[in-house]
């Protein structure tokens, strides 16, 4: 968790704090989106000059918004705008599938990078995850999960969308995601545990 809070403050936070401290002050939805997508731009041109990586966090974060302000344009219509955040939801949930295909499933890069402590504990984890089906299935099922949810979330924003009233939404649409990501990370330091037991019984190198 102590790793983990840097990354939420500096490359998640400030983001999605841009877009709705915006829209609190009543900015354009455009403007809004605009203005998130920069930040979360400069935070990875920041990192990659200063730490010479690529910051995923910022990079997923920017990216969900400027797909967002793509979408945006087709229509004025405030509840289509409000689906864009469903769209963008299920875009996310799509790339999580793609990381699966990939043989590199989200949810082990995350794990690695908060759970690990070093490097030689990072190449013992992808040694792991190479070899081991059990440890990699883990991982597997936990990011398959995590899109599954998320694609459930924005399916049932769309039909609420039309069926409550905008000033019930823009406060029901944040709460919806919000509610899933928490079950998600009660879910997932559960069943996290598994691969916790995997890499205690694993002879270390």
């Amino acid at each position: 968790m102590k790793k983990m809070l840097p990354v939420l403050l500096w490359d998640v936070l400030p983001s999605i704090a841009a877009y709705y401290l915006l829209r609190w002050l009543q900015v354009a939805e455009h403007t809004a989106l605009l203005a998130a997508t920069c930040v979360g731009v400069l935070r990875v041109g920041q990192v990659a000059l200063k730490e010479r990586r690529l910051d995923g966090f910022a990079a997923c974060t920017g990216l969900v918004f400027a797909l967002g302000l793509i979408l945006s344009f087709l229509t004025g219509d405030h509840r289509f705008l409000m689906v864009v955040k469903s769209i963008t939801t299920a875009v996310l949930a799509l790339v999580l599938v793609g990381t699966c295909l990939a043989g590199r499933p989200a949810a082990f890069g995350i794990a690695k990078r908060f759970g690990a402590e070093d490097e030689a504990t990072a190449a013992r984890w992808d040694a792991l995850h190479a070899a081991q089906p059990a440890f990699r299935r883990v991982y597997v099922v936990m990011t398959l999960t995590w899109a599954a949810a998320l694609l459930a979330e924005s399916a049932v924003r769309v039909p609420l969308v039309y069926l409550l009233p905008m000033d019930v939404m823009m406060i029901l649409s944040p709460m919806l995601l919000i509610a899933t990501l928490v079950l998600l990370g009660v879910w997932s330091a559960r069943y996290g545990g598994r691969a916790e037991r995997i890499l205690s019984a694993s002879p270390r190198s």
